[in-house]
């Protein structure tokens, strides 16, 4: 398995790439395809071409990345721990400390039987490969298409540094990743409504 960076693709495992991605999110999380690439897309290759992606975003000023979306396209094969080792150890390489991203959480209302599972078993994977969940309550980070699902605060640690204060991984998750700055009702109602303030 190699791990490469997507503007190496070509056509035909771009496609691949497309199809993952199209197969892997609903359609009310996703973004234009070729819109993706404002980002960096790492993909994994193995024998049979394409088997998943990685879209990060470096949260500028920090050390950090952010992970917008993590997608395999064969299961049940190790595939998803096999990038998910791929993708950290180059980060960390490259000298980023954090990995962050967010999740849709499973007790959201309203949410199908099948979505909640599907939920928490995302939740589940990313512990089992090092992710944390934090208790971040409200958080409801704007979307470019408008649609705004509950979702949770997840990270890894990349390297030996000193834990944040989960307040400043909020605040800088908001402000680095979607524009929206500290003294933001948003932000503000999310730190309230965690304890944080």
């Amino acid at each position: 398995m190699t791990l490469v960076e997507a503007t190496t693709l070509s056509p035909q495992q771009r496609g691949i790439v497309r199809a993952i991605y199209e197969d892997a999110f609903p359609d009310e999380l996703q973004a234009p395809f070729d819109d993706l690439f404002v980002d960096r897309m790492l993909v994994l290759l193995d024998e049979d071409g394409p088997a998943g992606f990685a879209l990060v975003r470096d949260l500028a000023e920090t050390p950090w990345t952010f992970l917008r979306y993590y997608a395999v396209g064969r299961r049940g094969r190790g595939t998803g721990s096999a990038m998910w080792r791929e993708v950290t150890d180059r980060l960390a390489a490259e000298g980023r400390t954090r990995l962050v991203w967010d999740v849709e959480d499973p007790d959201e209302a309203g949410l199908s039987p099948e979505l909640v599972d599907e939920h928490r078993r995302r939740i589940v994977f990313y512990e089992r490969l090092g992710g944390r969940l934090h208790p971040v309550r409200d958080y409801l980070p704007p979307h470019d298409d408008g649609h705004a699902p509950q979702l949770l605060l997840m990270d890894a640690p990349l390297a030996d540094e000193p834990e944040p204060p989960l307040r400043s991984l909020v605040e800088t998750v908001y402000l680095r990743r979607y524009g929206v700055p500290p003294g933001h009702a948003v932000v503000r109602r999310t730190l309230l409504a965690s304890n944080l303030i």
